[in-house]
């Protein structure tokens, strides 16, 4: 399966813990009791995340100048836009953000069903074998063939590929995006 999901059509939802906004991209299962899902949250002012018992997490910079992030009391260096930071969603998180709001990539998954990576690209062609992948067209549009069938992103447009296929990326514009890989 091949799904375009148009960033526009992403509902909006409060956090777990009321101190921001999530636009969903995809979550699955669409239940409550989710293996994984992708979002991308604005945030304001510094503060504390909302925490994810059984869930691992990966989030990453789109807009703004980076962000520090406190872990379990242990604070990072400044995390810069496009750097995929990992950490436990059990953990008491908190983040100071740089130079005023930001919005960032997050990918949050069940720590004992999937697995997950997430990479930032600029170009690239692959095989896609079996799990899932999910592209986020972070740039301009984006131009990518999948098995001979093209498609094209607007910014923050996600592309889901849920079966074997070759993947090129054909954008004659210089291009960024995530390459999420999802499996069991």
């Amino acid at each position: 399966m091949i799904q375009l999901l148009p960033y526009e059509q992403c509902p909006e939802m409060p956090w777990k813990n009321g101190q921001g906004v999530t636009r969903e991209i995809y979550r699955c299962p669409a239940t409550n009791d989710y293996d994984w899902r992708i979002s991308v949250a604005t945030i304001r002012h510094d503060g504390p995340f909302s925490r994810f018992p059984g869930y691992l997490r990966n989030i990453s910079v789109l807009e703004g100048e980076g962000m520090y992030l406190t872990v379990d009391g242990e604070k990072s260096p400044l995390i810069p836009p496009f750097q995929a930071t990992d950490f436990n969603g059990e953990s008491d998180v908190s983040c100071i953000i740089q130079g005023g709001p930001l919005l960032d990539f997050n990918v949050i998954y069940k720590a004992d069903a999937t697995k997950a990576a997430v990479s930032w690209l600029r170009e690239g062609t692959w095989t896609h074998q079996q799990g899932t992948q999910l592209l986020f067209n972070a740039g301009e549009s984006l131009e990518i063939d999948v098995s001979g069938e093209r498609h094209v992103l607007q910014p923050y447009d996600s592309l889901l590929i849920s079966a074997p296929a070759t993947i090129r990326v054909v954008s004659a514009a210089p291009s960024l995006f995530a390459r999420v890989t999802l499996s069991a």
